[in-house]
């Protein structure tokens, strides 16, 4: 048996394909396969079915979809593929019988060839595995959320044909590929890596023309389709062609040099025992799990053979740091056994955790000594005679040395041996740069599977697969700490009777968290509270405070506004904190250093804070932290807008910090609103929590910028929402009208007008009740465009000069362009081209003045409509590729979109009908993806428009049908006309569409939005 996602969704038995069934059927099917072997709720169904607009009785019709299915299952010998599991149904199907699955598991097989240097093998196992593919993923599925997934397959599917083709170009394959890559490039003209491939394996094959044609084809294409100049790689790659550079290999033959032979591995030699062979090394763990990456790397610096030792004067050291509890001892013992025959003349081992800052060297020497076989008076008194003798006794012999658990601010060097021939092993919290020449492992907490190894080891596999959701919370709720992972696990193993839900409800109790993990001996708490004390005061109540701080990470400013004091101050103070491993720092790409707490020590942080911080301290701390959010928002958003236009601020106090910091904090605004998005949200929720209904309301307001140049509208509806519930709790009128026209705006952004009409009207009343203009100003500027949508041109006129006025009044330059943008549009709709190009003209300089790019882009946008609606092609295609460049640089996705959609219409009418399809069937998907549903009908239009003028009725009036529903559903009356006007045309080029379409209209009610 065999379920075929990829191409039409298909179920085979042998040879034979077995019936489906109906189209929900089908797409329930799919949703199942798709998520083979996990749990897939009832309202995800639903939606896979029904889009946003199910029926009453969705969940029922689900259910018979099911049953119509076991039945299935049943007939093919499988009655118990599918399983009802709260809140949904999982399908069980071995990943062989499932292509998808097969498809994945054949790419992490040669992705783990490769990274052995087994490339033949690994193209061989990419060559099965793309061969798996049908056609066009899940086709034949019209779903939304199916359709999704199958642009992620599709995706994959072609980062595998790269990774493929790379591999054949390692392996001299390159005249091979060319052809293979020349159909690539016309079928993913997008895709540079595509290009660049094609251009090396020209170049290799001795066509150095060829190679830089294919290099300005590649050009041509991005420039004319995306208006942007190629990425660095494939710009370096064309000059290394140009230049012939020796490093892209053979010009002149298809086959590469043979690479000379790898080094050939000589075993250790055995040496004689030593007469004295200390061997302290406490036992491995028999349940030890993961860290083999860095059990590699320890071997490769300490599992060297003695005959390598004339090419190593240094001797060989690693240290292995981390938090308390992440296992550094397990792996430093465990690495320790597996070095034995390396070390034949024994291992010295020494736990320090008991030495709490205090230097024993001396005492711990003399043991050493005596396992060496010094005794009595023999051994010297003073730690550097000590030291002497020690290092004497080890010259030359190959002994390792492990130093486990060492404290901060213990000497370690009288402890190293002084001869190259010997290995040290030490673990420590710090990372100790201060040796040389030693080799860092830091160790992080372990991810999700293999905490689920560790348990299952512990507590058995049945035990584990018989509650595997409550098995996954277990390891969440351990934080990947393998400390913790083992106590746990240790527990449930004493307790064979306990379930692992009960153990699962008594951690969900932050508070008392902690006193959970405690078994026989081992205790979280204690490793935790060894770091801490060591800290100086201020660096203690610093740890105490960043419990505070709910967001995932946190920037390093924030230390400073917890303790109230400069931020250089404050960062030395953090590091610290890092140095204690009580702080981890996180670093994501072009974003500055992040610091943030493991969840079990942010557990211990707020215990202490709790002791020893007044409420009223704490409460003080965390408005600082707010105040900053709302200061540093605040400033990005004058830098992307040129000044506090286009919002309001009340009067909530802000923390603020010298401008050069702020500056340096902020950066680039748009990279900055991107790295502090969830941040941001959590400060919102927090203020929320904390009564700060003043500086939640405006702090959400702020963020309009981020949530509608991104689509971010989940995050948007959310902090509107709570901010708008604090001010009511508050009774702040002025920030309930803020939140009402910001709740509105998204509404307007989803094209949800009736909802967005109701809003607006509510936050007008009360901004006029409050007297505050500006806020009428913004209310009035929006429904003005919600009424231009409805095609009421007197209302929007109206509303459009009433907010002009106020804007002008109250001095909102962005405001005024932004209304002027508008009213160009109607002036264009009424023919007055001249008019619109004159208050475009006069929004422009507005916004060069202010150096408000983002509203600069959307001016320009709009004049390149006006080019277009005048014929005036040339003048709208440089226009167009301005606005690409600055709504790429801003990252503003909703402007790109619209953007995109103009430079499909102006390859329209260039004539160049297959290019203008191509751009708009991406920006559809792109809409669709940002839920920008009249971006979407407006492509939907546009492909049925190109559609019918290239001789293809049927298509085109299967896009003009979805246009017409779509434009329909959003209250546009006038684009919904034209869309019906168009059908009516393909009715007449092709009679038989008409059936076909109100055939299909008929059934609409049975698919899928």
């Amino acid at each position: 048996m065999g379920l075929r996602l990829l191409g039409p969704v298909e179920m085979t038995i042998g040879d034979r394909s077995v019936n489906l069934g109906g189209a929900r059927q089908r797409t329930v099917l799919a949703v199942l396969g798709l998520n083979a072997n996990r749990v897939v709720p009832v309202d995800q169904l639903i939606d896979a079915v029904w889009g946003a607009d199910p029926p009453t009785t969705a969940r029922s019709q689900i259910q018979i979809c099911i049953s119509a299915l076991r039945r299935i299952f049943q007939e093919i010998g499988h009655p118990e593929a599918i399983d009802t599991r709260p809140p949904g149904y999982l399908l069980q199907l071995a990943p062989e019988h499932v292509d998808s699955l097969q498809f994945a598991a054949q790419l992490a097989d040669a992705r783990r060839q490769a990274d052995a240097g087994a490339k033949a093998e690994a193209a061989a196992t990419l060559t099965t595995a793309l061969a798996l593919w049908r056609g066009a993923a899940l086709s034949g599925i019209a779903s939304d959320q199916v359709q999704r997934a199958a642009t992620v397959l599709e995706d994959q599917r072609l980062t595998a044909v790269e990774e493929r083709i790379q591999l054949d170009l390692e392996l001299g394959r390159h005249q091979e590929v060319i052809l293979e890559l020349r159909a690539l490039v016309v079928e993913q003209p997008m895709r540079e890596r595509l290009h660049a491939y094609l251009m090396l394996a020209l170049y290799r094959c001795g066509r150095q023309a060829d190679a830089l044609a294919a290099a300005r084809r590649a050009r041509e294409i991005l420039a004319e389709e995306l208006g942007l100049d190629p990425g660095a790689e494939l710009q370096h790659l064309e000059r290394a062609i140009l230049q012939r550079d020796p490093s892209l290999g053979p010009t002149d033959e298809a086959s590469p040099a043979a690479a000379p032979p790898a080094p050939r591995w000589t075993p250790p030699q055995p040496r004689l025992p030593t007469p004295v062979l200390p061997r302290q090394l406490p036992a491995s763990i028999t349940d030890f799990v993961g860290r083999d990456d860095q059990l590699d790397q320890i071997r490769q610096v300490l599992g060297r053979s003695p005959d390598d030792d004339r090419d190593h004067r240094g001797m060989p050291v690693v240290v292995i740091s981390g938090m308390d509890g992440v296992g550094k001892s397990s792996l430093a013992i465990r690495a320790a056994h597996e070095l034995g025959e390396h070390y034949p003349d024994g291992q010295l081992y020494a736990d320090m955790h008991t030495w709490d800052g205090q230097d024993r060297s001396a005492e711990l020497l003399a043991r050493f000594l005596r396992a060496l076989g010094v005794t009595g008076s023999a051994i010297p008194e003073g730690v550097e005679e000590r030291g002497e003798l020690y290092r004497s006794m080890l010259s030359g012999k190959r002994m390792l040395v492990v130093l486990d658990d060492v404290p901060p601010d213990v000497p370690v060097l009288p402890l190293l041996p002084g001869s190259s021939s010997c290995g040290v092993i030490i673990a420590s919290r710090l990372r100790l740069t201060g040796l040389p020449g030693v080799r860092q492992i830091d160790l992080d907490v372990f991810d999700l599977q293999q905490s689920l190894q560790m348990l299952t080891g512990m507590v058995g596999r049945d035990r584990i697969l018989a509650d595997r959701a409550d098995a996954a919370e277990l390891a969440v709720l351990c934080g990947g700490l393998p400390l913790a992972l083992r106590i746990t696990g240790a527990r449930l193993a004493s307790r064979p009777h306990w379930r692992l839900g009960g153990l699962v409800h008594r951690l969900r109790d932050e508070a008392k968290r902690l006193d959970e993990f405690t078994h026989h001996g081992l205790e979280l708490r204690s490793s935790i509270r060894l770091a801490y004390r060591a800290l100086d005061a201020r660096a203690q109540r610093l740890f105490r405070l960043c419990s505070l701080l709910r967001a995932p990470d946190f920037p390093g400013w924030t230390a400073a506004a917890l303790l109230d004091c400069s931020t250089v101050e404050a960062e030395d103070i953090l590091e610290s904190l890092v140095d204690a491993r009580l702080v981890d720092i996180v670093q994501y790409p072009y974003t500055s250093v992040r610091y943030r707490l493991h969840d079990l020590i942010r557990v211990y942080a707020a215990e202490k804070l709790g002791e020893e911080e007044t409420g009223q301290d704490s409460a003080a701390a965390l408005a600082r932290v707010l105040g900053g959010w709302l200061a540093l928002a605040e400033a990005a958003h004058q830098i992307d807008y040129g000044g506090n236009f286009t919002t309001l601020h009340g009067g909530a106090r802000r923390w603020t910090m010298p401008r050069e910091d702020a500056a340096r904090q902020i950066g680039d605004p748009a990279d900055w609103w991107e790295a502090e998005r969830r941040a941001l949200a959590v400060a919102v929720r927090q203020a929320a929590e904390a009564g700060l209904s003043e500086l939640c309301w405006d702090l959400s307001l702020t963020m309009i910028s981020l949530f509608e140049s991104k689509g971010y509208f989940d995050d948007w509806r959310e902090c509107t929402s709570l901010a708008y519930e604090a001010a009511e709790r508050d009774g702040n009128r002025i920030g309930m009208a803020a939140m009402r026209y910001s709740l509105g705006t998204l509404y307007l952004f989803q094209s949800r007008l009736a909802e967005a009409d109701d809003c607006f009207a509510t936050a007008l009343e009360m901004f006029r009740a409050e007297g505050l203009e500006h806020g009428c100003a913004l209310v009035l500027r929006n429904a003005a465009h919600i009424d231009g949508l409805r095609g009421d041109v007197a209302s929007m006129l109206g509303k459009y000069t009433a907010s002009l006025d106020i804007m002008r009044r109250v001095g909102d330059r962005i405001g005024e362009a932004h209304i002027m943008r508008n009213l160009a549009k109607h002036r264009m709709d009424e023919g007055d081209y001249q008019g619109a190009t004159e208050l475009l003209d006069q929004a422009l300089v507005i916004c060069e003045q202010t150096g408000c790019l983002r509203v600069q882009a959307q001016v320009l946008h709009r004049f390149a409509e006006v080019h277009l609606a005048t014929g005036r092609l040339d003048l709208a295609k440089p226009c167009l590729h301005q606005v690409l460049r600055i709504v790429r640089d801003t990252g503003d996705r909703i402007g790109e979109t619209h953007a995109l959609y103009s430079l499909g219409l102006l390859r329209h009418r260039e004539g160049r009908s297959d290019d203008a399809e191509v751009i708009l069937a991406h920006t559809l998907e792109r809409a669709r993806s940002l839920g920008e549903r009249l971006v979407e009908a407006r492509c939907r239009f546009s492909l049925g428009e190109i559609a019918l003028a290239t001789g293809r009725p049927e298509a085109g009036a299967a896009h003009l049908w979805e246009a017409a529903e779509l434009f329909g559903r959003l209250g546009s009356t006038f684009w919904q006309e034209r869309a019906n006007l168009l059908l009516a045309k393909a009715d007449q080029l092709a009679p038989p569409v008409a059936e076909g379409v109100a055939a299909w209209a008929g059934l609409a009610g049975d698919r899928p939005v």
